[in-house]
C-alpha cells in the first residue's frame, strides 16, 4: 500500500503531493541513504556544503540527512540539497546512532564529531572519526592530506595552496569541480532584502547608489580577526569620503552589538553609516547582509555568508590562511603584511598586530574594484 522507499514518505503524516502511494505519478525511490557529519564551526558548516553537489553528481538519487550543532540550523534551513537536517541535542541522540546509512561523511576533527561518527551505522565512511583513545583517525586514505594539514604547521601555513574545499571534498572521495557553497534564502527571504534596502534608502536624505556592508565581528576565540574600533572607524571615514553616494551597513551577531553601538556614535551626524539589527537571530543577519552589494570581511563566518550569497568579498587575513579561502572571482583578498601571519594565534605579544597594519587605502581600492564588478 505505501512507497516506502520513496523520497516523500514519512511514515507520520502525508506527504507534500497528499495522495495514495499506488500509481502516484511523484514517487521517487531513493538510491544512496548518505548521512553528513558537521557540526561545527558555523563558517566551516556553511563551507561544508560545497560537498553537496559533488556527492548528487556522484550519487544523483541520493537522500541526504546532514547532521550539526543547533546554531548552524540556519545556515542549512531551506538547503534544496538536504533532505533532512538533524540537530544534536538530547532529543534527538538515540535516533542519530539507530538511523542506517550507506555512506557517511565526517567533515570535523573533534572528538565530539569523530565519536558521532564512530557511533552512526552506515556501511562506508569518509573522513574523519575517532580512535577509542582519543585520538582523531582518518576512515580512508583519501583524508590523509587534510589530517595532516592539521599536524604541520609548515604544511598548512606555507606548502600548501589548495583552497580548502578542495581538500575536503577530495577528502571525502569525490571529484572537486570548485563547487560553491549554497546558502539558499526563500522567495517571501528575497522580498525581505528588497523590503530592507528600499526602506534604509527611503529614511535618507537622497537615496544612495547602493550599500557597502562591513562584517563588524568575528569568532570570540580569535579576537585578532577583527579590526579595532578606532580602525574600524578610520576605515569607515575613508569610504564615506572615496565612495559619498553609498551608505555603510554595520553587520554584526548580538555579541558585537556594543562595538557597533560604538562605530555608530562615531557617526552620529552621518545617517548614511547605519547600525543594523543585531539581536534578531542569525537568518535576519543573513538577510542585512543580503542588502549589501560589496562585503568587507575578516576571516569569519559574516566572509563566508557573503561568499555563500554570491556577494562581492572584500577579506583580509593575518592569523588564517588566505590561500584555503576561494572567493570564485568574486572579490579581493588581502594579506596583512606582518612576518608572523599566519599562526592561529589566540593570543598575541607581537607588535603591530596583524589588524594594525592591514592598508587602509589598499582596502577602499578594493571595495572600489568590487563595486565596478558588480555593477
Amino acid at each position: 500500500m505505501y512507497n516506502t522507499d520513496c523520497f516523500f514518505f514519512t511514515g507520520y503524516k502525508p506527504c507534500q503531493f497528499k495522495r495514495p502511494c499506488p500509481n502516484c505519478p511523484h514517487y521517487k525511490p531513493v538510491g544512496k541513504r548518505i548521512v553528513i557529519v558537521s557540526l561545527d564551526a558555523m563558517g566551516a558548516v556553511l563551507r561544508s556544503t560545497c560537498l553537496l553537489e559533488p556527492i548528487l553528481r556522484k550519487h544523483p538519487d541520493a537522500h541526504i540527512t546532514w547532521i550539526t550543532l543547533p546554531g548552524c540550523r540556519a545556515l542549512l534551513t531551506h538547503n534544496p540539497h538536504i533532505h533532512r537536517l538533524l540537530v544534536v541535542e538530547a532529543a534527538t541522540l538515540a535516533s542519530l546512532t539507530y538511523l542506517q546509512f550507506d555512506i557517511l561523511y565526517a567533515v570535523d576533527k573533534s572528538i565530539e564529531a569523530g565519536a558521532l561518527a564512530e557511533q552512526i551505522q552506515a556501511k562506508e565512511k569518509w573522513g574523519f572519526g575517532l580512535a577509542p583513545t582519543g585520538v582523531i583517525r582518518c576512515f580512508t586514505p583519501e583524508a590523509t592530506y587534510g589530517y595532516q594539514l592539521g599536524l604541520d604547521d609548515q604544511l598548512k601555513f606555507y606548502q600548501n595552496q589548495q583552497a580548502e574545499t578542495q581538500i575536503l571534498t577530495e577528502a571525502m572521495g569525490l571529484k572537486w569541480e570548485r563547487d560553491p557553497y549554497i546558502l539558499t534564502l526563500l522567495p517571501e527571504e528575497k522580498l525581505e532584502v528588497g523590503k530592507r534596502r528600499s526602506e534604509m534608502a527611503a529614511a535618507l536624505p537622497a537615496t544612495p547608489t547602493g550599500f557597502l556592508g562591513y562584517n563588524t565581528g568575528c569568532s570570540l576565540l580569535f579576537s585578532y580577526k577583527r579590526f579595532t574600533v578606532e580602525r574600524a572607524c578610520a576605515m569607515i571615514a575613508s569610504w564615506r569620503e572615496r565612495f559619498p553616494t553609498y551608505a555603510v551597513l554595520l553587520l554584526g551577531g548580538r555579541e558585537d552589538t556594543e562595538r557597533q553601538r560604538l562605530m555608530k556614535a562615531a557617526f552620529a551626524h552621518d545617517p548614511y553609516v547605519i547600525d543594523t539589527p543585531t539581536e534578531q537571530g542569525l537568518r535576519s543577519g543573513i538577510l542585512w547582509m543580503a542588502t549589501s552589494d560589496v562585503v568587507f570581511s575578516g576571516c569569519s563566518l559574516g566572509m563566508h555568508i557573503a561568499i555563500g550569497l554570491q556577494k562581492q568579498v572584500v577579506a583580509w587575513f593575518g592569523v588564517s590562511c588566505i590561500q584555503e579561502i576561494d572567493l570564485y572571482e568574486r572579490g579581493v583578498k588581502i594579506q596583512s603584511p606582518v612576518p608572523c601571519s599566519p599562526c592561529w594565534k589566540k593570543t598575541c605579544s607581537n607588535e603591530p598586530k596583524c589588524y594594525d597594519v592591514v592598508p587602509l587605502q589598499e582596502i577602499t581600492t578594493a571595495i572600489e574594484t568590487c563595486l565596478h564588478a558588480s555593477a
